[in-house]
């Protein structure tokens, strides 16, 4: 690792935490070089455990972290990473980064880096007990602990955020007639494959979300509608599934999103309708559509593998908001269903909120064939149990 990588990796690391970028989206950005594999790492790596990183360099700091220059805070902390939870050399790791925070601070910057970081080379401090020390080690708030805990009991929450903390492989489906390369396929998901380095033909896209897919059980010839499809990735999968005949609509409420998902399939060799409007409006005719996917946005803390920042940014009443938008959409997509039509709810979140509570309400259920185990009415993929992210589905209306 070289002083320029990781001050690379702190810049990045500045902009996910403080501009709002998502990691997954500026680290793709990067070639495939050792260093570019090193930034990803450490990164990805800080974000997961950025909770505890923060509480080891508190301890050891004469300085409030909030009073430390932003710039030599993303070097503290890419370095204290390194030390705690790495597997190089620790005094490696303490000379790049004193010589990265010298190259950007200064030379006073550079004395104080290297006051705490060989601190920190004496090992992690103790945590705090109970829910904090324990939220801490698993990178989290101690809401979101507490939250999947009365869902699932301590166990499986652990046992979730474990999982979550580890890197996701690179996982694509492969599209009818496109050779899957050699990867594995994944099982009871048919077309996702994990796959050992990008190839031309395979669409990139995590097995919970081919299972969506899979779910929504579309057939040649019929008439369905998506109403949440930015970027694309599931509309593009139900037009495979229907062999292109019949007709399918996607909506979406970001035009730019919109825009870019229908770029997406273009390219795919895919032409279909696309409007801009708000899935709790949609402007679709009543009782004409067979399926109804509705892959609703929402907190994304089933993603936490891809984009681990997610768990640095939520606030405890977001689920609930969330939670009512999504009613909102499924009560508005209920209409448009033939007598026997579906509505297929989906979310890449495990909160109960956004999840079982959602569906409660309405007529409906798990679907069949998948991997995973049920919840509620609804069927749950996840890390723990699925080697995938975290994804919730339901069925709902009167259609078997």
């Amino acid at each position: 690792m070289t002083p320029s990588a990781r001050l690379q990796a702190a810049k990045l690391l500045g902009r996910v935490i403080r501009e709002g970028a998502f990691s997954n989206v500026l680290l793709n950005q990067l070639g495939s070089d050792q260093d570019a594999r090193l930034v990803r790492r450490l990164v990805y790596g800080t974000l997961r455990h950025l909770p505890e990183i923060d509480h080891n360099l508190a301890e050891v700091s004469s300085r409030v972290l909030d009073e430390i220059d932003d710039a030599v805070l993303d070097l503290l902390r890419v370095g204290g990473y390194e030390l705690l939870m790495g597997d190089g050399a620790p005094h490696a790791a303490v000379n790049e980064a004193v010589a990265a925070t010298r190259s950007v601070a200064g030379q006073g910057a550079a004395g104080f880096a290297n006051a705490i970081l060989r601190k920190l080379t004496r090992g992690r401090a103790p945590l705090p007990t109970g829910v904090e020390g324990e939220a801490l080690q698993l990178g989290v708030a101690p809401w979101i602990l507490e939250s999947l805990t009365g869902a699932w009991g301590s166990e499986e929450a652990r046992e979730f955020l474990q999982a979550s903390q580890q890197p996701a492989p690179l996982n694509a489906r492969v599209r009818p007639g496109t050779d899957p390369g050699g990867g594995e396929a994944v099982a009871g998901i048919p077309d996702a494959y994990r796959v050992a380095e990008p190839a031309p033909g395979l669409e990139y896209m995590d097995p919970s979300s081919v299972a969506v897919g899979i779910a929504a059980g579309v057939l040649p010839g019929m008439v369905v509608a998506d109403l949440a499809a930015a970027p694309g990735g599931k509309t593009l999968h139900l037009f495979d599934r229907m062999q292109g005949e019949g007709t399918l609509v996607a909506l979406d409420y970001h035009e730019r999103r919109a825009r870019n998902a229908r770029k997406r399939l273009r390219v795919a060799g895919v032409d279909i309708p696309w409007l801009i409007a708000d899935a709790r409006r949609p402007p679709l005719a009543l009782a004409a559509f067979d399926r109804v996917l509705l892959d609703a946005p929402c907190t994304g803390l089933g993603t936490l593998r891809r984009r681990p920042e997610i768990r640095h940014r939520l606030r405890p009443d977001q689920p609930g908001q969330a939670g009512e938008r999504q009613r909102q959409m499924i009560s508005a997509a209920l209409p448009l269903l033939k007598p026997d039509g579906l509505v297929v709810y989906s979310v890449c979140t495990v909160f109960s909120e956004e999840t079982t509570q959602v569906v409660e309400g309405f007529a409906a259920r798990p679907p069949d064939g998948l991997p995973g185990r049920s919840e509620g009415k609804g069927w749950l993929l996840a890390p723990h149990l699925t080697r995938t992210d975290g994804m919730f589905i339901s069925l709902i209306g009167p259609g078997r």
